[in-house]
């Protein structure tokens, strides 16, 4: 399956960490012989655009390649990108999972799908990605 992998950016502190903890993500995902699309990555080179709005037509356009959105949901700040890339995966009829730690509440992206990965540590989500996707897709 090709999985599209969202999650929060412009309100995450600490995107270093970010790009190399979604970069564990994809691997764990590709190891399970999934292909792996990130907007920043593989659209934008990690040069994201100041304005919002020009990532609109990228996310509808790679949103249709994908068959899945995994959502990467680790703190509670507002993330309108996240949140269209939601409900654009919605509006597609394309399967959603979200990742969440355990500490956040993860709404509104719920409200989406009950496909729900909780994690503690990134350790502990890449584990679970390895035993419980199946469960999902």
């Amino acid at each position: 399956m090709r999985i599209y992998i969202g999650y929060k950016y412009r309100n995450f502190k600490d995107k270093e960490n970010l790009k190399e903890n979604l970069s564990k993500i994809s691997d764990a995902l590709t190891s399970l012989e999934h292909k792996t699309f990130i907007l920043g990555r593989d659209e934008f080179n990690w040069n994201h655009h100041k304005s919002p709005s020009k990532s609109v037509r990228p996310i509808v356009k790679n949103m249709r390649k994908n068959d899945v959105l995994f959502a990467l949901i680790e703190c509670e700040s507002k993330s309108t990108g996240l949140l269209f890339e939601t409900m654009c995966a919605k509006l597609m009829g394309k399967k959603i999972i979200i990742a969440v730690k355990n500490d956040v509440s993860g709404k509104p992206f719920k409200n989406y799908t009950k496909n729900v990965i909780e994690f503690e540590t990134y350790e502990d989500l890449n584990n679970k990605i390895s035993t419980e996707l199946k469960n999902y897709l």
